[in-house]
């Protein structure tokens, strides 16, 4: 029997024999819900097979006005003056990855099929931030204050400023931070049942978008953490119709395959895109700070 405190074998005396595992799975970061390329109108991107620049004309509407027939008299012809929207396809954005070739012998993980998906997200958010910017610079006067919550009736206003302007009732969306979110979910008028015939169903029958928590007036409504803002200082949120923002990726995130680099020893993947995006519309679009 032992009579002193180290007349023992213990986890110090015996650390060289005590081994050390890496696990072969990992803490895969959390990464934000992209929502904005999907609501936003991507029609012109089949317009542009070649070039960075895509003209978009006009049609405006004829006035019908001043035009009754009057015995003896000459008919009027009507004459209009039409514009053009011009969007740049010129963001060409990339993204390279270069693991050495001792580092893949030693590590137990393959990292470059680790890292595939990280890559393609590190793509996908460069446009996401691009149309999250364009929030702010919608053309209808602003609702709300930045940092307090936004209140039942400016969610009633941003509905009739998109009505005023005549945009379409369909392809409507809503984004939001999670604290207004949270403000949504403070409202009986989003989430009390017996408002369920003017909130719309929050069940389409369908996959639920990343995102997607609820609709109202038949308005889907996402959130994501990458709208512009932060919790102390207020938060970018907006209410749109899809034709508000333009969006043309020509070449969607591509990767080519891994290549040995001598000079460095070094395996390397790297993946483009390019693309582009313009407001179209701005008084199809609100931005609604809170």
């Amino acid at each position: 029997m032992a009579t002193g405190a180290t007349e023992h074998i213990d986890s110090v005396t015996a650390d060289v024999f005590i081994g050390e595992v890496w696990s072969k799975k990992a803490q895969i970061a959390r990464e934000q819900a992209l929502v904005f390329v999907p609501l936003f109108n991507s029609d012109y991107k089949e317009d542009l097979t070649f070039g960075d620049t895509v003209f978009v004309p006009s049609i405006g509407n004829l006035t019908g006005t001043n035009k009754s027939v009057s015995a003896n008299a000459a008919t009027l012809y009507e004459t209009i003056t039409e514009t053009r929207s011009t969007i740049l396809v010129q963001t060409w954005d990339y993204h390279a990855l270069a693991i050495e070739t001792y580092t893949k012998l030693k590590t137990n993980q393959d990292l470059l099929a680790r890292y595939a998906p990280k890559q393609g997200y590190a793509l996908a958010i460069m446009i996401d931030d691009i149309l999250a910017g364009l929030v702010d610079d919608f053309g209808t006067a602003a609702i709300g204050t930045l940092g307090a919550p936004l209140s039942y009736d400016d969610w009633l206003q941003g509905a009739q400023n998109l009505d005023d302007a005549n945009a379409p009732t369909e392809d409507r969306a809503a984004v939001v931070s999670p604290r207004v979110k949270r403000y949504c979910m403070n409202l009986d008028q989003f989430i009390n049942k017996d408002y369920e015939t003017l909130q719309g169903s929050a069940d389409a029958g369908m996959k639920t978008p990343r995102g997607f928590f609820g609709t109202w007036m038949d308005i889907p409504f996402y959130m994501t953490t990458n709208v512009e803002g932060s919790n102390a200082a207020g938060h970018d949120n907006g209410m749109w119709q899809k034709e508000a923002v333009a969006v043309v990726v020509q070449k969607t995130p591509t990767f080519y395959p891994p290549f040995f680099d001598p000079d460095y020893f070094a395996i390397k993947v790297v993946g483009e895109q390019v693309s582009g995006s313009l407001e179209m519309r701005d008084d199809h679009g609100v931005f609604m700070r809170s």
